[in-house]
């Protein structure tokens, strides 16, 4: 159990190292491909392409082959392509390592939680949080690292082959931990199901709650710092601290998520982070301080953190889908939210002013406070425990 847990762990913070890495080193990319920031735009909608494609197709897969090969295949392919676009001298060559590099995202986000989810059911105890703190952990690792190798002049193809190695030890040395494929939650082994099958109502719901919250995550990656710089006239490296003091919190919060979880229920926490982070950025938006909007978005991030793992062990443990199929809709519904919120707010901008427009993610925070009632369906254990754990005849 320990062993399989710290494996799980590990996959989950070598996700979040390769995302950290990735978004430290773009502007070093972007120059070697030559592109234009148009073109590099179209760049990187290949890669929300790919994991918008990938995440529908892993829960599939690990139906049929079980989670745990996806969640090696997909981090080493994440891996594997960001060294391709290190190497690319055009948009063509980018754009096609981008779009793997999104497809092993959104591959290892589906799988590795499903590992995770799995696990909890052999323990019987909330455990998910604090691999997604895991996984925070492995971002700002993974961004602090790419600024000091970047500072220190090391090229992005070099940096990149050294994460491809990294993930690679991190594979080889977790494999045999994963758990195996019979403890993987079966749609076949209940009821057959199309291909094509809308999902059920739990299911969207949740799908809409995750949308919100990660709605509201992609406001803040992309817009904290330019609130700060553009309302306030923070200093670069001040206005940073927004995004910082963000994800630090969220990584906290996640790392201290299960207990919460156990104490409070997952519905009562759902709707308590909701309220935090609208809490959080009403401050930010309302009150004129560069130092109450650094709070506010650190409020932001407490209450988001917890959030996420409770969605994912929602989604697992609904009925009439398995729990890789569940985890699929609402990872596919969430990243819908992270990719179409920040340009939202923006066109929003061009017309009412940022902070005005900031106000698209209060309503949502505020929409995922009203649904977070629906996050506690009934569980689904015995089978896969026994299947991760059989007994001895």
């Amino acid at each position: 159990m320990r062993a399989t847990r710290l494996a799980i762990g590990l996959f989950f913070f070598g996700d979040g190292l390769m995302i950290g890495t990735w978004a430290g080193r773009i502007p070093a990319v972007q120059h070697h491909a030559g592109l234009t920031t148009a073109r590099l735009g179209l760049a990187l909608f290949a890669a929300s392409l790919g994991a918008l494609v990938a995440m529908p197709l892993a829960g599939r897969l690990c139906e049929r082959v079980g989670s745990r090969g996806i969640t090696v295949a997909g981090l080493l392919l994440g891996g594997g392509s960001l060294v391709a676009a290190s190497v690319a001298t055009d948009l063509v060559g980018l754009s096609a390592a981008l779009f793997g590099f999104g497809a092993g995202f959104g591959a290892i986000n589906v799988a590795v939680n499903a590992q995770g989810v799995a696990l909890e059911r052999v323990a019987d105890r909330s455990i998910l949080s604090s691999f997604h703190a895991a996984f925070s952990a492995g971002g700002l690792v993974g961004a602090g690292t790419a600024a000091a190798v970047a500072a220190a002049g090391v090229g992005v193809q070099l940096h990149y082959i050294a994460l491809f190695v990294v993930l690679g030890v991190f594979a080889l040395a977790g494999i045999r931990y994963l758990l195996p494929p019979e403890a993987d939650d079966r749609v076949e082994e209940r009821a057959p199901r199309r291909a094509f099958a809308r999902p059920p109502r739990a299911i969207l719901v949740l799908g809409a709650a995750t949308f919100c919250t990660m709605l509201a995550e992609g406001a803040a990656v992309d817009w904290s710092a330019v609130y700060l710089s553009r309302s306030f006239g923070a200093a670069a490296g001040v206005a940073a601290l927004g995004y910082t003091a963000f994800a630090f919190m969220m990584m906290t919060s996640r790392a201290i998520g299960d207990r919460l979880n156990r104490r409070l229920g997952p519905v009562t926490l759902a709707r308590s982070g909701g309220a935090v982070a609208t809490i959080g950025l009403g401050l930010a938006l309302l009150i004129g301080s560069v130092p109450v909007a650094i709070v506010g978005f650190a409020a932001m991030g407490a209450g988001l953190g917890v959030v996420i793992p409770v969605l994912f062990r929602a989604a697992a443990a609904t009925s009439a889908v398995s729990a890789s199929a569940g985890l699929a809709a609402v990872s596919t519904i969430g990243w819908f939210g992270f990719l179409a919120g920040p340009p939202a707010i923006g066109f929003a901008a061009s017309a009412v002013g940022l902070r005005a427009a900031l106000g698209i993610v209060v309503l949502a925070t505020l929409t995922l406070v009203a649904l977070a009632g629906n996050v506690e369906p009934g569980r689904r254990k015995e089978r896969v425990r026994t299947a991760a754990c059989p007994t001895s005849p």
